[in-house]
């Protein structure tokens, strides 16, 4: 269900059995065919970050422009759209929605993030069971990595020798040759000594209400509860107080869990107008992707001259965790580059050095 008027005038806002009808079945015929065309090759040039020669960059745009993906990044994505022939209609009542619910924002968004967005709206989405969270869990177990919870690291340092001092807030120190900050900078607590100056950039703040009880279907103008959809999405309206509602299970006694999107925090006055029952609400205020502003700029995913990385430079071009998956890979093979780029380097002067110490041994025989 979509809803594009003003909260105000609620009880005027869809011909409601018409609108179910539409979304319900045209929906996925859309999602599959008129956008879906428009981004397939973006899917494609995507899928060259998984080629095992990719090299290493030091530089974002570097790494966007090896993939064809950079000049996505300078402009919006409703322009985007627009040169691929996309209707006004379907971009205002579907895709502005998706992009809503994904991303928190409206077409105005970059081509490359926004693109991703729709990318990611189809019926072929997968979970793992049991919850994500077990891939980087399963990472790290298979890495070996020792992971400290709970230190919140407030300063790192570099310090003589091209080593780190890692300043938790409970005063610990320990000392590293290679530190990677895979945390977005700009909201943190983070201190950088010496101060590394980065592109000013904004976080999309998304207000995420778990509610467990019953939407009330009168504030949908909905004759029936049955009316209601697993997942209420809304149009780009500053009146509208809420980005999406969505239906994550359903109890045996009719209540659901439901999870609220919206740009800001949701009152208890509108929470209890939203919902004729409500038993549990649970609220976070989650960063959670920059706020895309076009032509993008990007921090490098090398901050000094040693071996001080930034994962999270790359948000700026898309934030999902494939995104972060392709930068952190990068990362890696950048760390294991210049490192070995190091070993040798002082391999070929250690050599050097043998060799000018012989040849003198060997003048000084000759005389």
């Amino acid at each position: 269900m979509l809803f594009h008027r003003p909260a105000s005038r609620l009880a005027d806002l869809l011909e409601q059995q018409l609108v179910t009808w539409i979304f319900a079945t045209v929906c996925d015929f859309l999602a599959s065919r008129s956008y879906l065309i428009a981004v397939r090759g973006l899917v494609e040039q995507f899928e060259s970050f998984y080629d095992e020669d990719l090299p290493a960059f030091t530089r974002v745009e570097d790494l966007l422009q090896h993939a064809k993906l950079y000049d996505l990044t300078q402009k919006q994505l409703k322009d985007v759209l627009e040169q691929a022939n996309i209707s006004p209609l379907l971009m205002d009542e579907l895709l502005t929605a998706i992009v809503r619910i994904n991303y928190g924002q409206s077409l105005t968004i970059s081509g490359l993030a926004g693109a991703i967005g729709l990318c990611g709206s189809g019926a072929d989405l997968w979970a793992v069971d049991g919850g994500n969270r077990q891939v980087p869990e399963g990472l790290l177990r298979k890495a070996g990595a020792i992971v400290h919870l709970g230190e919140g690291v407030e300063i790192v340092r570099r310090v003589e020798g091209g080593k780190y001092d890692v300043i938790t807030r409970h005063g610990d120190s320990e000392q590293f040759d290679v530190v990677v900050i895979a945390t977005p900078l700009d909201e943190g607590a983070l201190q950088l000594e010496p101060p590394i100056a980065l592109p000013a950039r904004k976080l999309q703040h998304t207000h995420t209400t778990f509610v467990v009880g019953c939407v009330d279907h009168k504030f949908f103008n909905l004759s029936r509860e049955s009316d209601l959809p697993d997942t209420i999405a809304t149009m780009e309206n500053p009146t509208i107080p809420f980005s999406s509602i969505g239906l994550l299970m359903r109890f045996e006694n009719g209540d659901g869990a439901f999870k609220v999107f919206s740009r800001q925090r949701p009152s208890e006055e509108l929470l209890d107008k939203m919902f004729r029952r409500r038993l549990e609400t649970i609220r976070i205020d989650w960063a959670a992707y920059p706020l895309y502003k076009t032509p993008e700029e990007f921090a490098p995913f090398l901050l000094d001259d040693h071996h001080l990385y930034y994962v999270n430079a790359f948000e700026n071009a898309a934030s999902t965790v494939e995104t972060m998956a392709v930068a952190a890979k990068n990362v890696a093979k950048l760390i294991v580059k210049r490192l070995s780029d190091r070993t040798q380097h002082r391999h070929n002067v250690a050599s050097t050095m043998d060799l000018s110490s012989d040849s003198s041994y060997e003048l000084k025989s000759e005389l």
